[in-house]
């Protein structure tokens, strides 16, 4: 078959379409829908799953964390890091080519006149070099800068830069206020660099030596890059015996403490990716249900032309050109639709991010890009051709001579052509049923975690925030020492504070 052949088969489709708008509207629409939903979800789980992460070899960049004492945290598969132990790990393998620890931060930007609370990633000197991410401007942190008395020095998130410096480029060199002390300005991340997604700055870790020698607290993530040579089983039993020796060495903090390696999508998307397939399998089931529904109209249009078909067919026409020309039809009206869906699912994309939230990780762009472009334009060919392949096998099956012979009467042939369709109902019932019952399980798991107790009152409660601008003079370093001591305190009540994410702490634990 020719291009030209091809071409002509779908003027012609257009025309018969052209003189059935009502048709050509319900079908464009009812695929649109389907076509739409799908392109949503697709946009997010490429964005998520399938499109590679911002740094450089991503697949080697590991996530290592401690599994903690099955006794004293029942449930728990992985805990923060305690410095001394991450020093240690970093410093006795040799399954990874850099190993960075990185925790949480908070502190107030500007004087007693706009103070403002922001989050902020403390990391050590290797964090950047490790993820291979180049500043916008100027540097990442220098080792020298990794110390005590050293680390007033501070990288800007393309974000902050814009919201507080106007995206001003000669922002490199100045200073910038953080709890009352100046601090350097040395660079800007790139937009795409949000790690870790909580961080609107970073910071050095500068720790004391005192810091460097705790075991016992648990408030630091870590990263590593495993050697181009070491897959991660070899890597996780080299830290799983690294772990048991400080176990021995060190029984007092270390007893029952010992460490898991995960890779980082893993890592940052393993809580959304069941939910994100979850919803594809389902809006691809409203995908059939949409091509089953233009199917039967497809069907009972054709069956208003059986006569054509026949004349057709007498006059030398192949039973693959009756074929073709049907399949054309719906296949226009599926293009059609994916047109139409496209401009839906830039809604659909809005709602998805608004339900799953900060299940999403920040830096993952979600957009209709080109990938999910040809997505589209692949799934809106195949949904074409199911919808019109029941009515283009049922014709070119047709009894040529009892269609002549029946023209626009009711027969035997528009009694198949019913059961046809009757089947296809059927099918959309039956998909529907799928759906409907899913839902009905995913309402009624909502209802039930609405009626779980948490162990506290929520009832009269508020969150208060304290800033040290907001006390004058030697009251301010008075409230600055008070709240050291506090840090201290909660850091040692930490194991009982577990936060899936931080912000609202360094100490991170999962189930």
């Amino acid at each position: 078959m020719s291009t030209r052949d091809l071409l002509s088969e779908f003027r012609f489709s257009l025309r018969i379409l052209r003189r059935n708008p009502g048709f050509s509207a319900a079908a464009i629409v009812v695929l649109a829908l389907g076509i739409g939903a799908n392109t949503a979800i697709f946009s997010v789980v490429n964005a998520v799953l399938l499109r590679p992460l911002p740094f450089d070899d991503p697949s080697r960049i590991m996530q290592v964390w401690h599994t903690p004492p099955a006794q004293s945290f029942p449930g728990l598969t992985w805990f923060s890091v305690s410095p001394a132990n991450y020093l240690d790990w970093r410093s006795q393998s040799s399954s990874f080519e850099q190993m960075a620890a990185y925790g949480f931060r908070s502190f107030t930007v500007g004087g007693k006149e706009r103070p403002e609370a922001i989050q902020a990633a403390a990391v050590a000197s290797d964090f950047f070099p490790l993820l291979r991410v180049q500043p916008l401007l100027g540097r990442t942190f220098a080792p020298d800068e990794d110390r005590p008395g050293q680390g007033h020095v501070v990288v800007l998130s393309y974000n902050f830069w814009g919201d507080h410096f106007a995206s001003d480029r000669n922002v490199v060199g100045r200073t910038i206020l953080l709890d009352g002390e100046n601090y350097s300005i040395v660079g800007v991340m790139p937009e795409t660099f949000r790690f870790p997604s909580w961080g609107k700055i970073w910071v050095p870790l500068a720790w004391t030596n005192e810091t460097r020698a705790v075991r016992g607290n648990h408030n630091y993530g870590v990263i590593a890059r495993l050697k181009k040579s070491v897959d991660i089983r070899r890597a996780q039993a080299e830290l799983s015996a690294i772990s048991t020796r400080l176990e021995q060495l060190y029984p007092e903090d270390d007893k029952g403490w010992g460490a898991i390696i995960i890779p980082l999508r893993e890592q940052l998307v393993g809580d959304v990716r069941a939910a994100l397939l979850v919803l594809l399998g389902a809006v691809a089931f409203v995908l059939l249900i949409a091509c089953a529904n233009v199917a039967n109209l497809a069907l009972a249009k054709t069956l208003a032309r059986r006569k054509e078909i026949a004349i057709r067919t007498s006059l030398g026409a192949t039973r693959f050109v009756v074929l073709r020309q049907i399949l054309a039809e719906t296949v226009l009206l599926s293009v059609a639709g994916g047109a139409l869906g496209l401009f839906l699912a830039r809604f659909g994309v809005t709602l998805i991010v608004k339900v799953l939230g900060d299940r999403i990780p920040a830096f993952m762009q979600i957009t209709l890009d080109i990938p999910v472009l040809a997505f589209t334009l692949l799934l809106s060919v195949v949904a074409g051709v199911l919808a019109g392949l029941i009515p283009s096998v049922r014709f070119t099956r047709a009894d040529v001579n009892e269609a002549l012979k029946q023209g626009q009467t009711r027969g035997s042939s528009d009694a198949r052509g019913g059961g046809t369709r009757r089947l296809l109902v059927v099918s959309e019932v039956a998909l529907s049923l799928v759906l409907l019952i899913g839902a009905g399980l995913m309402i009624r798991s909502l209802w039930e975690l609405r009626k779980v107790q948490p162990g506290v009152s929520r009832r009269s409660g508020c969150f208060l925030s304290r800033s040290p601008d907001a006390h004058p003079g030697p009251s301010r370093n008075r409230f600055r020492r008070r709240d050291r001591r506090s840090a201290a305190g909660r850091r040692r009540l930490a194991p009982a504070l577990l936060h899936r994410r931080p912000p609202g702490s360094a100490n991170v634990g999962s189930t």
